[in-house]
């Protein structure tokens, strides 16, 4: 088996054109995580590709505190479609490690997704080579079996799991209480799937409504704005979409729910009237907690045989 995997990886190294496609991302971390790599190095995650990881060439020029930048690199596809599912799933892979080991994580892009396909055939794409071994000053687990157990899921990649974990997993770099705190809350709406609601009576009641707001002499802008919260009336609220997130994944924790109702709460009094909390950090560490706790069972779920 160890030889069929080592062959394996040989043919994406050796063949480029057979496996012409890669993708790449890059992150950065927190100051206070370091990745004790002396250079690039290599990670043997399944299935087998060939998974590249090395600090950014600008690194050297960069003060101590801002030399947490990495680049990574994914080789060993026949389609560019392929490739981007890949990266897909390395993005959320690393920031499955950052949430589970408790430490904070920015994926680093300015494209519409958090990785870029290239050719390794076209003059010009990224091409890395040499192997190391990846230790990390916690524990090697804390990224190689997150991120594997990632890869290795036949479940394509959840864009908005990806998305939920990114704000969570760069919510504790930002600069003040108040961003941290709104940023690490905010991470639960992509989660949450709104219900559309399959009533007569409410179906009913929106159409009167239209119909008698349709006859007033009410401004048309103001109208108009009115229509569209009429229509909304037939989806579930965010903060209830939330709620019920919560207790489907933590069913039988009131007091998960709690933290969560109240956190919420927090986080619209924050956004809509410049507000806070004498005890925001305290509450901030209680919701960081049940929300990492609904990641595990989504991650499970994702990569459940």
């Amino acid at each position: 088996m160890p030889r069929k995997k080592e062959s394996e990886r040989q043919v994406i190294a050796a063949s480029t054109k057979r496996r012409p496609y890669g993708v790449r991302l890059s992150f950065l971390l927190e100051s206070s995580t370091k990745l004790n790599v002396d250079g690039e190095c290599s990670l043997l995650i399944s299935p087998d590709y060939l998974l590249r990881i090395a600090p950014s060439k600008s690194s050297a020029r960069l003060s101590a505190s801002d030399s947490q930048c990495w680049n990574v690199s994914v080789e060993g596809f026949a389609t560019a479609g392929e490739a981007e599912q890949v990266g897909l799933k390395v993005s959320m892979g690393f920031l499955w490690a950052a949430v589970s080991g408790q430490y904070s994580l920015r994926l680093l892009y300015h494209t519409p997704l958090p990785c870029s396909v290239y050719d390794r055939t076209k003059r010009g794409g990224l091409r890395m080579s040499g192997s190391a071994t990846l230790t990390i000053s916690r524990n090697i687990n804390n990224i190689f079996e997150p991120l594997n157990r990632i890869v290795s899921s036949s479940t394509p990649a959840d864009q908005r799991l990806l998305l939920a974990m990114e704000l969570f997993a760069s919510a504790r770099m930002e600069t003040t209480e108040r961003s941290k705190f709104v940023g690490m809350v905010s991470s639960l709406e992509p989660l949450a799937r709104q219900r559309i609601y399959d009533n007569h009576e409410l179906e009913r009641l929106i159409e009167a409504y239209q119909q008698e707001l349709s006859e007033s002499s009410i401004d048309q802008d103001l109208r108009n704005s009115l229509r569209n919260k009429i229509d909304n009336l037939r989806v579930e609220s965010i903060s209830k979409a939330i709620r019920r997130l919560i207790a489907d994944k933590l069913p039988g924790d009131a007091d998960a729910l709690a933290t969560i109702n109240e956190a919420y709460g927090i986080r619209s009094r924050i956004l809509h009237d410049g507000a806070t909390d004498a005890d925001l950090e305290m509450k901030g560490r209680e919701a960081e907690a049940v929300i990492r706790r609904v990641f595990e069972e989504l991650v499970a779920d994702f990569a459940a045989p």
